[in-house]
């Protein structure tokens, strides 16, 4: 007999890996391989952040409704306050993703950095 309520490998750990890989990825493929811009990486880290809640919403109404009856029905019936109930389930799924997406922030503005170093060298100094 299983227990729907426990963690295995398909409810909880998959999701939830699956959620940090897109953390990581996104904000490099919103920017693209020559950024040089540290205001447009904050952008894309800001709208990572956001599609992660989105999706860590959706993912939470999924896992809900994979344990509870109803949970569809219920959304159809009060979208805005299922909605809020959900992104709050989100925000917690942020504490798993959310040093990811910092750490993510944090390499590709050394990594900017260094280009534009590079760059300046590679100019003899004008930049």
């Amino acid at each position: 007999m299983t227990n729907a309520l426990t963690v295995t490998l398909w409810n909880s750990i998959l999701p939830l890996a699956g959620l940090c890989a897109l953390v990581a990825w996104l904000p490099g493929g919103l920017v693209g391989q020559g950024n040089l811009s540290q205001a447009r990486l904050a952008r894309a880290v800001g709208v990572t952040a956001l599609v992660a809640l989105i999706v860590g919403a959706v993912l939470a109404a999924g896992l809900y409704a994979a344990i509870n009856e109803g949970v569809w029905a219920g959304v159809l019936a009060a979208p805005l306050e299922r909605a809020g109930f959900f992104l709050g389930r989100s925000a917690l799924f942020a504490l798993l993703w959310g040093p990811v997406l910092g750490y993510v922030w944090l390499v590709k503005a050394q990594e900017l950095n260094r280009r534009l170093g590079m760059q300046m060298v590679d100019e003899g100094g004008k930049g």
